[in-house]
């Protein structure tokens, strides 16, 4: 149960806010990732680049997020950090590390030729099953969920698209 100090600070994010800051970190990252991931030519060169990759570029994007995070919950509340502010930044670091993890996995188990594309099938996936998530759990049917999924991972497919066009990849 949530309750409010003498500041007025909630003291406690309730668990869906804390599971929201967890899957938004982790769609971030996934789709970033898959971003990075397209922009690499294919095949990678040298046993673990692709591993080097998504651990950079998620301890990146996680410190400039955090950092970010951190200075605008100062912002507004006086130059201070909330508890619950110290609660989502611990789940978005889960949210990102557990997508790093998932997308080590294939790193670990398959040859070097054949990582960098599983990487990508599996972060699509990822991004796939949350969609297929959010619509089972509006009580959308399996095959709305589905068509809901594909969308989800049209818009981040179009994200990533967009990414590598701007930047010139």
């Amino acid at each position: 149960m949530s309750g409010v100090s003498a500041h007025g600070d909630l003291e406690t994010l309730p668990p869906a806010e804390v599971r929201k800051e967890a899957y938004t970190m982790a769609l971030y990252v996934a789709i970033c990732l898959l971003a990075a991931l397209a922009a690499v030519p294919d095949p990678i060169h040298g046993d673990g680049d692709v591993f080097l990759l998504i651990w950079g570029t998620t301890v990146g994007l996680t410190v400039a997020h955090l950092f970010a995070f951190q200075v605008s919950a100062r912002l507004v509340a006086e130059g201070r950090v909330r508890r619950h502010d110290t609660v989502a930044t611990i789940a978005q670091l889960a949210g990102a590390i557990a997508v790093a993890l998932l997308a080590t996995v294939p790193v670990v188990l398959l040859p070097t030729s054949s990582e960098l594309d599983v990487v990508r099938i599996v972060l699509a996936g990822f991004i796939t099953g949350v969609g297929f998530a959010v619509a089972r759990g509006g009580g959308a049917s399996t095959g709305r969920a589905a068509r809901y999924a594909f969308l989800v991972l049209l818009m981040a497919g179009t994200i990533v698209a967009l990414k590598n066009f701007l930047i010139g990849h």
